[in-house]
């Protein structure tokens, strides 16, 4: 580059580089808007837009507007953006491919046996998960980390607006359920997802690259934010979250013998800090749902829910039944109004087989990733899925697991420093870069 007369000469060498800087900061844009739109657009919003979540409407509504952006940018960068890959991340793409494709074939098989009810739900919340780690690989390993930050950044902002809305006792976003008691949602549609978000947040909070005492408050306000919430599982489930990231996660410039002083002092001060919290919460009214937390409606209604089964023949149980009918059974029999299990939701929707099928392609999908992941990631994970077993958020068409896959991504180690998993049919890892060009 040549500076003459006032102006900039660039080379051809130069002038290409820039291009393609700028083409690569326009893709990652790209990618961040329409993955925080499908993070963000709950279907609260989209049933203001199209019948997304209601009865009626065409077949193509029930599918997120997120989720044919997600495709359709996928396609646009497979078939025009050359994308190489090294190490680990070779294996992990031809994995993911191979999985989306799975996913695809038990959709094909859940529509055959004419269960299309239950294709929201793997389309929106399973497939469109697989493909946004796919479209991830297509960005950088800094460009998937500062994806993550964002994302955090936002978690963060959830909870510091659930805070402020359990203060004021209004609501942003649009929630139509009504409840004895107010619980935030932050940014989110329900609640419980607004829980359910805090707890993964915690965990990958502390994998940013901030300065400690910036994370060390990040997981406090994220803390705050899940007390708003008046999830009081995932409250439950993040208060241990902490004590187990607390323990777990080792102290760097320490040796041993002082890590565990270190970690003994801390976990005393965390207790008597969290004893007097818990009081001011209670004293304040903002743990009042904890009050006879064992036998309420809810929490028996998670459990009355599994004696459908015997309410339902093996064929039901095999094939699957369509959403009304299963809904009506379950209100007419049990005289409950929804149905808070996961479980029951996708094997009385999809059929026995497909529900196996869909389970271990998961776990697959979910151990995979987790491979070169660091302590708080996996600990977020497991704890994050406790949560989500807890009620119905596996069976409903939401972005928990969208979300789960993206701070995965994110904060997965470089390709090289990642050990190569053991090999088996299905995994190959080779040390040549692979680029991919359609």
């Amino acid at each position: 580059m040549k500076q003459a007369a006032g102006k900039l000469d660039y080379s051809p060498s130069q002038a290409v580089d820039l291009q393609g800087n700028a083409i690569a900061i326009l893709f990652f844009l790209l990618v961040s808007g329409v993955l925080l739109f499908r993070l963000l657009m709950t279907s609260p919003l989209m049933n203001m837009v199209v019948p997304y979540t209601s009865e009626g409407g065409a077949f193509y509504a029930k599918f997120h507007l997120g989720t044919y952006l997600i495709i359709a940018l996928l396609s646009v960068s497979l078939f025009t953006r050359r994308i190489s890959l090294r190490g680990d991340d070779i294996a992990l793409f031809r994995f993911l491919i191979l999985h989306a494709g799975l996913l695809a074939g038990l959709m094909i098989y859940v529509i055959a046996i004419s269960r299309i009810g239950a294709t929201g739900i793997l389309v929106d919340t399973y497939l469109a998960a697989c493909l946004v780690a796919i479209l991830m690989m297509t960005l950088p390993h800094h460009g998937r980390r500062l994806l993550g930050t964002l994302f955090v950044i936002v978690l963060t902002a959830s909870a510091l607006l659930a805070i402020g809305e359990a203060v004021v006792q209004r609501r942003l976003m649009p929630f139509t359920e009504s409840e004895p008691y107010f619980r935030a949602t932050g940014l989110t549609g329900h609640p419980l997802s607004l829980g359910a978000y805090c707890v993964l947040a915690i965990g990958f909070a502390l994998l940013t690259r901030w300065p400690i005492w910036v994370r060390l408050v990040t997981v406090a306000l994220i803390f705050f934010g899940c007390v708003a919430s008046g999830a009081r599982t995932a409250l439950v489930l993040a208060s241990l979250e902490i004590v187990l990231l607390l323990f777990l996660v080792r102290w760097p410039k320490l040796s041993e013998r002082d890590e565990r002083k270190a970690k003994r002092l801390a976990f005393l001060v965390a207790a008597v800090m969290g004893g007097v919290l818990f009081a001011g919460l209670l004293a304040g009214g903002f743990l009042s749902r904890f009050q006879g937390a064992s036998t309420d409606g809810n929490f028996m209604a998670r459990i009355d829910i599994y004696r459908i089964f015997g309410f339902v023949s093996w064929k039901d149980i095999m094939l699957g039944m369509s959403p009304q009918m299963l809904l009506e059974t379950v209100r007419e029999k049990l005289r409950l109004p929804y149905i808070e299990s996961a479980p029951v939701l996708i094997v009385l929707q999809a059929g026995l087989p497909a529900a196996i099928v869909l389970t271990v392609i998961v776990i697959r999908l979910i151990l995979r990733l987790l491979h070169g992941a660091a302590m708080p990631a996996k600990i977020a994970t497991a704890v994050f899925l406790i949560g989500e077993l807890s009620n119905n958020a596996l069976a409903t068409k939401n972005g928990d697991v969208i979300l789960l896959f993206v701070l995965i991504m994110a904060f997965r180690a470089r390709p090289g420093e990642i050990a190569a998993p053991r090999q088996g049919l299905l995994s190959m890892v080779s040390s040549r870069p692979l680029r991919v060009r359609v």
